[in-house]
């Protein structure tokens, strides 16, 4: 009997500590720092925001307000207006038919929409009675999967992230392309350019890389493009630094405006269900949304870090 309530006691307290690391930590990484300048962030400081089941499949979010964002869903056309203190929809707007919607972002009084196949959809003065859309092919399709969009205030531009391989195709990088706004005009020529590589190299003897090598080596596949997949972006407009969300691996990979890669932000938690989108607020908050899966609804989260 001692030791059958030994054994019990043990279990609790197990299980205790592996709920507690599994609460939303957040570690920042400088880049080129020691690790004095890794911080890990108190798991409570992160607020999740569950959503209704008809945002379930949530797949960008863009701010008009502290506290009103718009968001969009993988399969149809609509902006759903939902205010997070209230905890509900407030508007729903059609703007096209059914498609694979992946990101929107706010430019002025525009609203931009991106499909996985790169077509983009312009419903100008969108809060208006009289908004008006329209549509803008680009060179992308659906092997270069399309899911993040932002907008880059100061080149009045769209910037938009492949989850798969670029127009080059080069398996070893990613690449970020603009869309000009002024000219309404694709540039085939990448915006930045990261290279896989440097992101591996920054988690020599971490956990995150041992396991994306087991994890490769098991496929047989050394592609590093499994490890880093872009999937939202931002910009931080205090700062002018971009934020490239990673679904695969719980990665905010952040660059300076220059393109220079400058710290890597890691997060995991059950309430990461899929990291599908991304943005600040105009406060200066950051949030990912989550698609829901069999274990549970969409949320959107606020992270806390360190600018």
């Amino acid at each position: 009997m001692f030791n059958a309530i030994k054994m019990f006691r043990l279990f609790v307290l197990l299980l205790v500590l592996a709920l507690i690391s599994c609460n939303n930590p957040i570690k920042e990484k400088i880049v080129g720092g020691d690790k004095s300048n890794e911080k890990v962030v108190a798991p409570k400081e992160s607020t999740v925001h569950d959503l209704p089941e008809e945002l379930n499949e949530i797949s960008g979010i863009t701010f008009l307000n502290d506290s009103v964002l718009v968001a969009i869903q993988d399969e149809d056309g609509i902006l759903f207006y939902y205010n997070l203190n209230q905890k509900k929809i407030l508007k729903k707007q059609p703007f096209a038919d059914k498609d694979d919607y992946e990101d929107l972002v706010k430019a002025g009084k525009d609203m931009y929409t991106i499909t996985s196949k790169g077509l983009i959809h312009q419903i100008k003065d969108f809060e208006s009675s009289k908004s008006v859309v329209r549509s803008f092919k680009t060179p992308f399709s659906e092997k270069n999967d399309i899911e993040g969009l932002t907008y880059d205030a100061k080149k009045h531009r769209l910037l938009i992230a492949p989850k798969e391989a670029g127009l080059d195709k080069d398996k070893t990088t990613k690449e970020i392309y603009g869309f000009d706004l002024k000219t309404m005009t694709f540039h085939s020529a990448p915006v930045y350019t990261i290279h896989l590589a440097e992101i591996e190299a920054q988690f020599e003897g971490d956990a995150l890389e041992e396991s994306s090598k087991k994890f490769l080596k098991a496929l047989g596949n050394h592609n590093m493009n499994k490890v880093f997949r872009s999937s939202a972006l931002t910009i931080d407009e205090k700062t002018g630094e971009i934020y490239i969300l990673s679904a695969i691996n719980g990665l905010i990979l952040v660059l300076t405006p220059e393109g220079i890669l400058k710290k890597l932000i890691q997060f995991s938690g059950p309430e990461y269900k899929q990291p599908e989108g991304i943005a600040f607020s105009p406060n200066g908050k950051l949030y990912i949304s989550n698609e829901g899966n069999k274990s549970g609804i969409g949320n959107i989260i606020e992270l806390k870090h360190e600018n």
